[in-house]
């Protein structure tokens, strides 16, 4: 069995452009897999990112058939019975050289949030717990959002980020969650205006196609709403 991809490429600094390969198949592969033999054995000068090959770092995915997904995960054969399969650098972020993109605004958004503990003193009080202060759902997010690998798939499917470039995109609001609520951290009133100013949470469209795509079922929506109901958005 032969398993045909349509390719969005792109050169350096030049116009994207189609390219049709096919590979042969075997038991259990994923289209990472196929990328690898496009480049071993049909054309070296074809780049993707990957890394750990096993849903972990997040480096690999792309768009598949018009959905992100990681290339790793996603296996061939059955979308290979549907046809060719169509393979894409993935939405909202500039082109490098074929399924390669430039992440610096993904990493931009994170960095707004804050994403990190911010105390005025060191000493613990502990009475101040996570049990405390949020709900079971709460502290079920809470462990959601510490999944999430940063394969930027939410980031690439959302409509809104489309839209409006200034919104922070459904990762980075995961990432505002593990904060937003954490008794410890000293910086919530920040975090609550941040969260309902232009381009925070409060933006948000509610699609949902961040809960569809993610590959760890981190629910960035779910965040989000909790988020919007503590600031009345």
């Amino acid at each position: 069995m032969q398993i045909n991809l349509d390719i969005l490429r792109k050169k350096v600094g030049g116009d994207s452009y189609r390219q049709d390969f096919s590979v042969a198949a075997r038991p259990g592969m994923v289209l990472l897999d196929a990328l690898h033999a496009i480049q071993e054995e049909q054309d070296p000068g074809f780049a993707f990112r990957y890394s750990c090959r096993g849903a972990i770092c997040g480096s690999c995915a792309v768009k598949v058939n018009g959905v992100a997904a990681l290339a790793c995960k996603t296996q061939v054969a059955p979308l290979a019975e549907k046809g060719t399969i169509l393979v894409e650098p993935l939405a909202n972020l500039a082109v490098v050289k074929d399924l390669v993109c430039e992440l610096t605004p993904f990493w931009e958004a994170y960095e707004r949030v804050r994403p990190y503990l911010v105390r005025q003193q060191e000493e613990h009080d502990a009475r101040l717990t996570w049990e405390d202060k949020m709900t079971a759902a709460q502290l079920d997010q809470l462990q959601r959002s510490y999944d999430c690998i940063k394969c930027a798939a939410c980031f690439s499917d959302c409509p809104k980020r489309a839209a409006d470039a200034n919104f922070i995109g459904p990762a980075a609001s995961v990432q505002l969650y593990k904060f937003f609520f954490d008794p410890r951290d000293h910086d919530h009133p920040w975090r609550v205006n941040f969260a309902g100013a232009p381009g925070g949470v409060g933006d948000c469209d509610s699609h949902a196609n961040c809960v569809k795509v993610c590959p760890k079922d981190v629910r960035p929506l779910r965040a989000i709403n909790y988020m919007r109901k503590e600031i009345g958005r």
